[in-house]
């Protein structure tokens, strides 16, 4: 069912993509600073263009936050695993028998 869904919103994207296209298809001058421009280019070449630009800063502002928070997840688990081997010795500790007082010589008899 899952499937079905997404391959009916992709044939609507793609519908709504094209048809943006067929209806923006002007030629279009942009001006840079410095009197730098670019050739004519179709207003939905500028939009895609855009919307691609944008996809891609925000997916590497992603990886770096990924690397970032990978490093402190392999802090923290380091830290659990020290604290795992404290929690051990110290219930080990807990086990061994107490030895028990020495019985008086009065005590016996």
């Amino acid at each position: 069912m899952g499937t079905y869904l997404k391959a009916i919103v992709l044939v609507i994207v793609l519908l709504f993509l094209t048809t943006f296209g067929i209806k923006n298809n002007q030629p279009l001058q942009v001006h840079y600073y410095f009197n730098i421009q670019t050739s004519p280019i179709p207003l939905y070449g500028i939009v895609y263009i855009s919307i691609i630009i944008g996809i891609v800063i925000g997916m590497l502002v992603g990886i770096s936050s990924r690397f970032t928070l990978r490093g402190k997840v392999k802090t923290l688990q380091g830290e659990i695993k020290e604290l795992k081997e404290r929690e051990g010795e110290r219930r080990k500790q807990e086990e061994l028998p107490t030895p028990s007082p020495p019985i008086a010589e009065e005590e016996k008899g």
